[in-house]
């Protein structure tokens, strides 16, 4: 199998330098990886270098508009059918492209991918999940950021995506689920956790019960459900302390193991829910950053991972 990824060359602060530089890395470290570079053909081509040009593992979709960072989402989406962001996402419509990375406007991709691509069946809107670090291992935490409000027939939903990501990514068999929530007791927190909560129990699922934020980095679960607002918040944090604790302790970076705390080498969040895959970067991605998003999508392709959870959760409608 040969992995085909689309890229958005104008996603991100840094762009189109960023994701060119990237995608060209990502080409000389995986042999099989195929990519379609997504923004207006003259300025890929007066960027990329000229050995690329004609690589054969490479083509150019041209894509003359792009979608800002401070873009409205669903009127960029609506407005700017011509950007980069919307014509990548239009590119999973063709059977060969199995994922699209962008580091450009998170809200709008979820916006685009969510009017184009059909859902996962019994899904009711896509969920953002990331691989939170932790002591032993990795926390599929999700959502991150799609749905800043959920009802709980949406987080029972979410916490089914999570757990077939945990089977088919991270090789768990049977992953233990738990409710990101303010208290270990069933009755804790807002009338959603406490449904949600009543579902999860009486769902298929291994679902543990509710954590709290510091079980998520000592792997007291490997699937942690919570609505996007929390999840992102959440995110953000851990993010903001490693960078914190990188910088105050000058040995810690070269520690085996650290990379597990440097958001950089994570890839970014999978938009999971739908027929095809978004990996969505941090706009102040580097280099490294869309080497590892690109990374991240080929392995999910590579994995069927889509075609696993399509499968289960089919069985579950």
């Amino acid at each position: 199998m040969h992995p085909v990824v689309a890229l958005d060359v104008m996603g991100g602060d840094q762009a189109p330098d960023i994701p060119l530089q990237g995608a060209q890395q990502a080409l000389n470290q995986y042999p099989d990886l195929h990519l379609r570079l997504i923004g207006p053909s003259d300025t890929i081509q007066a960027h990329l270098s000229p050995a690329y040009l004609e690589h054969p593992r490479l083509s150019i979709v041209h894509a003359p508009d792009w979608i800002r960072m401070d873009d409205a989402p669903v009127q960029a989406v609506r407005q700017k059918t011509a950007s980069s962001l919307v014509l990548g996402v239009q590119q999973m419509l063709q059977p060969e492209v199995q994922a699209f990375v962008t580091a450009g406007n998170s809200g709008a991709a979820v916006v685009a991918a969510s009017f184009y691509l059909e859902r996962l069946p019994g899904i009711l809107r896509p969920a953002m999940a990331v691989l939170f670090p932790g002591q032993q291992g990795h926390t599929v935490l999700l959502d991150v950021g799609a749905q800043a409000q959920c009802r709980p027939e949406q987080l029972l939903q979410f916490a089914r995506l999570g757990a077939s990501l945990a089977r088919h990514m991270l090789g768990i068999e049977r992953p233990r689920v738990g409710l990101l929530n303010i208290g270990e007791e069933p009755n804790k927190g807002h009338s959603t956790a406490r449904a949600a909560f009543e579902l999860l129990s009486q769902s298929e699922l291994h679902f543990t019960g509710n954590i709290e934020g510091w079980d998520l980095p000592r792997n007291r679960v490997d699937v942690a459900v919570c609505d996007g607002f929390v999840g992102n918040v959440v995110l953000k944090l851990a993010e903001g302390l490693s960078e914190y604790f990188m910088d105050i302790c000058p040995a810690l970076p070269g520690t085996p193991g650290a990379d597990r705390f440097n958001y950089t080498a994570h890839g970014g969040s999978l938009l999971l829910g739908l027929e095809k895959l978004l990996v969505i970067t941090h706009g102040r991605a580097e280099v490294p950053a869309i080497v590892n998003a690109l990374e991240l999508a080929r392995k999910t392709a590579l994995s069927q991972m889509l075609t696993h959870m399509h499968a289960e959760l089919k069985n579950e409608v």
